[in-house]
């Protein structure tokens, strides 16, 4: 069984619900649950929802960002896309799970090609972007050598 948690649901919102219940004994979690699965399923070329990523995986560590990185999520031919120009994220992929995966496997190659370099191989603007992925690792994060 799921878990369930409480909401504070407008009354006015509630009697919308009850009247968009496709069977009697169906709840309001059910049908709360279609018709966001139905709106995730849209096939339009535009931008369902925002996901923030909290944690990547880096060397087989997990870290918690200190900003989280607001990932837009597209919906084209059944695949979810993922992406954030800001730091160069893009996957795609059939389920959500397996994008978000891909996720951060761009963002670890990322920290490979830009923070785990010879600082003094980059171009201006990679030290730059090298800069803000160190800024998302927290300091009491192990970070080993990887520091300028």
């Amino acid at each position: 069984m799921q878990s369930m948690s409480s909401i504070k649901i407008a009354t006015e919102v509630k009697d919308l619900l009850s009247q968009m219940k496709e069977h009697p004994r169906e709840t309001y979690s059910d049908v709360i649950d279609r018709l966001v699965t139905e709106r995730a399923t849209d096939t339009h070329d535009r931008s369902l929802f925002h996901i923030p990523l909290l944690y990547v995986r880096i060397r087989d560590m997990i870290h918690t960002l200190a900003d989280p990185i607001d990932l837009s999520c597209e919906r084209d031919n059944g695949d979810f896309i993922l992406y954030n120009h800001e730091f160069h994220l893009l996957a795609t992929a059939p389920d959500l799970h397996e994008a978000l995966v891909e996720i951060t496997d761009e963002f670890e190659e990322n920290w490979k090609d830009y923070v785990e370099q010879d600082i003094h191989k980059l171009s201006s603007g990679a030290q730059m972007f090298r800069q803000k992925l160190i800024s998302l690792i927290p300091e009491d994060s192990s970070r080993g050598d990887l520091m300028p």
